[in-house]
């Protein structure tokens, strides 16, 4: 049961965060940059990243309870919200900033915090799929796996940032869009089942 979980939260933030999609406006941003000022850059980045998830995850059940948000209703708002971005992945439809916002982007010193780490890797989708996890989670060891998933889920995304010179020349803009267009299709499919799970806990309220 754990290790199911495990591989389960940890493919749903994956895809989610998407560091393979992140690579080619990441290695914009980074181009020009000195060895130390971008491995500094892909730090902070990746850590702000993990702490604001982890803000959500494991107070986002205490901010549903003050607003009276029953979680279902979470479970189908976030599984369209899921599938719409699976679906923009599907399509190639993500948001990128214009030459003129990179360039201003660029020069400020808080490039890692936006939009690096907020919201192109710890966006609404990862922030709505680490709710909907921390909900199953119902015993210790439970919380435990999600919190080796997330952990896991940004040290593979750092180590792809760190390498990312190396992989954008290796799989191309085209072996980037396959990738991408593959994890949607993965991402669609979870999503989809997001929303049943809801879908079948207000019948069963019925």
């Amino acid at each position: 049961m754990a290790l199911e979980f495990l591989i389960t939260s940890f493919v749903t933030l994956f895809l989610i965060v998407d560091a393979v999609g992140n690579l080619p406006l990441f290695e914009s941003m980074l181009h020009g940059l000195g060895h130390r000022d971008r491995l500094r850059t892909i730090t902070l980045s990746t850590f702000v990243a993990l702490i604001t998830l982890l803000i959500f995850v494991y107070g986002g059940v205490f901010i549903f309870e003050y607003f009276n948000v029953n979680l279902y209703s979470f479970k189908i708002a976030g599984g369209i919200l899921l599938l719409i971005i699976s679906l923009q992945m599907l399509f190639g439809i993500r948001q990128r900033l214009s030459h003129t916002e990179e360039g201003e982007v660029i020069k400020r010193e808080n490039i890692a915090i936006v939009p690096m780490a907020i919201p192109l890797q710890t966006g609404p989708g990862a922030i709505t799929a680490g709710i909907v996890l921390a909900s199953k989670t119902t015993t210790l060891t439970m919380q435990g796996t999600l919190l080796l998933s997330i952990l896991l889920v940004f040290l593979i995304s750092y180590l792809v940032y760190i390498k990312s010179e190396y992989f954008f020349k290796l799989l191309g803009e085209i072996g980037t869009k396959v990738v991408t267009r593959i994890m949607g299709l993965i991402l669609a499919a979870i999503a989809v089942q997001y929303v049943v799970n809801g879908v079948m806990e207000v019948a069963a309220l019925i």
